[in-house]
């Protein structure tokens, strides 16, 4: 019986598309022996709650609501909820925080706790909010916002103007980096802490009809990574982290050569040892496994797995690196595989949690 409880662990926070009177937001906690999923909370009133972010201190979970425009005002928001240290459930929802911009579809923390930041995807634009010592957003009036500008790309339903996708800042460093779709590049910025702002210092352009999506960073070696929705690849980028420009190195394909179907790539994570790279995708409905080449950063195929339903718009990786939770968005479930870490390999538990229209994974601390 013990040893039954022991194994539950593993808190998580599940983020959800529904309205304001539907459960958006969920406390889940994995068994890390079966692969087991039990849910612990629900919460609603946040209307598409499609990114989640936790404060380096864990004490604060922030989410976004994907809206083009709330409480009669152009734009999507950012909310606040307080953790409790003991249990990991979730508080009461603060006060709206607004993004200044349509469809806000990612929120990232800077190291210190001192900002978060948000990408707006219809509005072409990304947002500073400067944050309380106790994580609490410092509000509206504080936040700085930068729109992005460009002509339009060559998919033209979906390039026709910038979409800013995701923002998350380099470790170690002061650089803040912006995947924006309809530009086909990576948008370079320098956080000045102390003022609150955002100095654009680059772009690193990538090819075009690529859209970039998603970005990571290795945990140990000067590399980043960008999954490209259109393009259905991965980019493998060398970083300077004195400068904070990028180069790049090589680019492959997320799906098989065979395949000729629509797919559009989404979410992508990097084991916690550095050694393999996983992307998802979306048609296809699968995992795309990558072996990290330590000197080169390079990529190299290792396996193509089910993604366990349809449309896995995020994922998530233990952070033991045991476990890769898919979320699936339209078959409406979390998929529980196991990671081999020697391999890289997935291997499906049969493990799986019925979710209303989960998209995105975040890991409790």
């Amino acid at each position: 019986m013990i040893s039954d409880l022991l194994s539950w662990s593993g808190l998580f926070y599940v983020g959800s598309y529904g309205s304001a009177d539907e459960y958006t937001i969920h406390v889940c906690r994995l068994n890390q022996s079966s692969g087991g999923i039990e849910m612990l909370q629900r919460l609603d009133g946040a209307p598409n709650a499609s990114f989640l972010a936790l404060h380096p201190s864990g004490g604060m979970l922030y989410a976004v609501k994907e809206l083009a425009e709330h409480n009669g005002t152009p734009g999507g928001a950012l909310i606040a909820l307080p953790v409790d240290p003991e249990t990991g459930l979730l508080g009461t929802i603060g006060e709206d925080n607004p993004t200044f911009g349509a469809h806000p579809c990612y929120v990232s923390v800077a190291a210190d706790g001192s900002a978060a930041f948000t990408a707006n995807y219809s509005g072409g634009s990304i947002a500073l909010h400067p944050l309380e010592a106790n994580g609490v957003p410092a509000g509206g009036h504080k936040t700085s916002h930068y729109v992005h500008e460009c002509k339009p790309g060559p998919v033209a339903d979906r390039q026709e103007a910038p979409h800013a996708h995701c923002i998350t800042p380099l470790p170690g460093t002061p650089f803040v980096y912006v995947a924006d779709l309809g530009m086909d590049g990576v948008v370079i910025y320098r956080y000045k802490a102390e003022a609150f702002s955002l100095e654009r210092i680059g772009e690193c352009p990538l090819a075009p009809g690529s859209g970039p999506r998603h970005l990571v960073f290795h945990p140990k070696e000067p590399f980043a990574y960008v999954t490209n929705e259109l393009a259905s690849s991965v980019t493998v980028l060398r970083v300077d982290r004195k400068s904070g420009l990028l180069s790049v190195i090589q680019t492959v394909s997320t799906i098989p050569e065979t395949y000729d179907g629509y797919n559009d790539s989404a979410d992508i994570h990097i084991s916690p040892d550095g050694r393999f790279l996983y992307s998802s995708n979306r048609g296809h409905d699968s995992i795309a496994v990558f072996a990290i080449e330590e000197e080169t950063g390079c990529l190299t195929l290792v396996q193509f797995h089910t993604s366990g339903g349809v449309q896995p718009r995020n994922f998530g990786i233990t952070p033991g690196g045991d476990f890769l939770l898919a979320a699936n968005q339209k078959s409406g479930n979390i998929a529980v595989f196991r990671l081999h870490k020697e391999s890289g390999r997935l291997t499906a538990t049969g493990q799986s949690l019925q979710l209303s229209s989960p998209v995105n994974i975040t890991f409790g601390r």
